[in-house]
This record gives C-alpha cells, structure tokens and sequence, in this order.
C-alpha cells in the first residue's frame, strides 16, 4: 500500500489526508489472529469522483462482514492526490479471505479497476495508537501534542511500574529489570493508555471536529 500508513479506525470509512507522512506512528496488532490488509490503488485521470464514489459504497457494504473490524483511507498529499491507501482490519485471515472471494466482493473490485489501478496488497498486523475522529478529511494533531499525550501515558506507567515492581526487580540483572520494565511501557501504551488518551483528548488533538 505504499510507505504511508495511519491510525486505527473502529469505524467504516473513515478518511485521512496529509501533506506528508511525518506524522504516522505504526505499533504491532492487538491480537495474534488480527489482520490488516493494506491496498494502494492509483486513481485514473478524470475518474477521481467515480473512484471515491465507489470507495463510500464498497465502505459501506463492507460493515456487513463477518469479523470485519474497520477500515482507514489515507490520502498522501491532500486530497488531490491520486493514490488511496486502504487499511482494513479483520478479526482473522479466514473472515477476510471469505469476504474478499464472495461474488458481491468480486463484482465491486472489478468496478474499481474502471477507476483505478491496483499497485498491491499485502496482510500483516500493523494498527495505530491515535484514532480519527469522523469521515471528513482532517490533518493529524501536531506533533507536539502527540508527544504531550505519550510523554503523560509513558510517565504514568513508567511510574506506577516501578513503584509496584520495584521491590520485587532491584535485585534482578539490570538488563532483566529494564526488559521488563520496557514490555510493560509498550503493552500499556499500546493497548491501554494511548487508545484511552485518545478519546479523552479527542477534542484537543482535533479541535473543531
């Protein structure tokens, strides 16, 4: 799907643009089974409209599958830019291969290949930390702001695990103590506090939205 991946949506169809692809910050899955897909696909001249016609509508049909998870449309570029990235997430490989070969699928991407090129495809586990706020086009929040809301997250966990911890690792080898220390930040930052941070401060790091 290109250099140029973003973060996690919950819901269908939302859509991100930028100028660059600065701002991305890319962590591992939440489960093991999880899978993302990531499709780029380059638009021909004159069909832009007709092309994201067709991105709203397949969105839209792909709520209904099973184990289906989200999807996150990034624009490199703004939104003039010819390339769309698709990030979709499903609860397993099996769901996605299934909705992937139906019929009604198939009918949909052949659709697409009068709009667009497809450059490819590949599945790993790849989400993001921070979420997008509705379907409109949106600039990511600053930098500065993401790095307020990690340094809070990474501060308070750095914390609480050493305090509860502490007793039970000043023994242990330094490069032990500090490996554990390290997972739990990266655990707790991925899963817990960064998704929470985020929609607590959703206004802030998306003002207007």
């Amino acid at each position: 799907m290109g250099d140029c991946l973003l973060k996690r949506s919950t819901v269908s169809g939302r859509v991100y643009t930028k100028n660059d692809c600065q701002y991305i910050t890319v962590n591992t899955e939440t489960k093991s089974k999880t899978v993302t897909s990531l499709i780029s696909r380059s638009i021909k001249p004159g069909y832009e409209k007709d092309y994201d016609d067709w991105l709203r509508r397949f969105l839209e049909f792909e709520r209904k599958a099973l184990g289906y998870l989200g999807t996150t449309v990034v624009l490199p570029g703004g939104t003039n830019s010819n390339i769309r990235y698709i990030i979709r997430r499903f609860t397993d490989k099996a769901s996605m291969d299934i909705w992937d070969n139906s019929p009604d699928v198939q009918r949909l991407l052949q659709e697409a290949n009068r709009y667009s090129t497809r450059h490819y495809e590949t599945a790993t586990g790849l989400e993001t930390w921070f979420m997008l706020p509705n379907l409109k086009p949106v600039m990511p929040p600053p930098r500065w702001k993401m790095a307020i809301v990690v340094f809070v997250a990474a501060y308070t966990t750095s914390m609480l695990s050493r305090s509860l911890l502490g007793f039970l690792l000043s023994d242990w080898p330094l490069i032990t103590s500090t490996l554990i220390y390290s997972t739990i930040l990266v655990i707790s930052l991925t899963y817990l506090l960064l998704p929470i941070l985020s929609r607590i401060f959703k206004r802030w790091l998306y003002p207007g939205e």
